[in-house]
């Protein structure tokens, strides 16, 4: 009788275990490295939202978590919970793709000016107004 109480035991002792490791790594999950990501398509976003709107929205499912290289201009920077956005403008004003920053991406954001023309490199989350994309590094300045 007693072993059986050790077997049941340490049975939901290594289940315990394995559910806070779990949960551990669930909350510690900070994404994609986009650094190391395969870039899937290199594209401007004028280019990215006339594809988006000449074809259909499944063409652009092949891409979504995947790593994009896009290069735009720079229309606005923002600055929230200790993590950067920027803007991309196309050539219409009302076609834009927010980039949300990697926290190490500060120093060289701070240096970026409105009108700069970018290319930064992340994971595309979909579209609703705006192309998104999230975990972004700048690859570079074209206007430097």
């Amino acid at each position: 009788m007693k072993k059986n109480s050790y077997i049941k035991i340490s049975i939901i002792t290594i289940i315990c275990i394995a559910g806070l490791i779990g949960i551990y790594a669930i909350f510690n999950y900070d994404g994609i490295d986009t650094r190391e990501a395969k870039t899937e398509i290199r594209i401007t976003t004028s280019e990215l939202f006339e594809n988006f709107n000449n074809e259909k929205e499944t063409s652009f499912d092949q891409y979504i978590e995947k790593a994009l290289e896009i290069k735009g201009t720079l229309y606005q920077i923002t600055y929230r919970d200790q993590k950067y956005s920027l803007l991309l403008r196309g050539d219409q004003i009302d076609q834009l793709v927010l980039c949300e920053m990697q926290v190490d991406q500060a120093p060289i954001i701070e240096s970026l000016k409105i009108g700069d023309e970018v290319k930064v490199k992340g994971i595309l989350k979909g579209f609703l107004m705006d192309a998104i994309l999230l975990n972004c590094i700048v690859i570079e300045e074209v206007n430097e």
